[in-house]
């Protein structure tokens, strides 16, 4: 065989060889990525209900300054973009709860001219 074509096979053998290597490196860590990436969301979610339950929390306080605190808190919560459909549709009907127990708390305009 000429020796010109086996040192080209050769050639062309090793930088198949390269290229397939590169190829499935780049592959890896792009899987990686979005491995991290995932973990990284997920991380983040479960932080996020951390704070909704102690906003929650601060919001059935008996504290009128904690419940509006939570309230509060609970607005920003909805404003974050890890919270998805479901998250805010809680997130309303939770503050709708909260806000009626507090208006149902409030003195009426009748015991209120009783007091006087």
């Amino acid at each position: 065989m000429n020796p010109w074509l086996q040192a080209g096979l050769s050639l062309l053998v090793g930088l198949l060889t390269a290229g397939g290597a590169l190829f499935g490196v780049r592959h890896a860590v792009r899987g990686n990525d979005r491995a991290t990436e995932q973990r990284d969301l997920a991380a983040r979610r479960e932080e996020w209900w951390r704070r909704f339950i102690w906003a929650a929390e601060l919001a059935l306080d008996e504290s009128p300054a904690k419940r509006v605190a939570g309230l509060k808190l609970l607005g920003k919560l909805a404003q974050s973009d890890l919270a998805h459909r479901d998250e805010c549709l809680l997130l309303d009907v939770f503050q709708g709860r909260v806000l009626d127990t507090l208006l149902d708390d409030l003195p009426k305009p009748d015991e209120q001219r009783a007091d006087r």
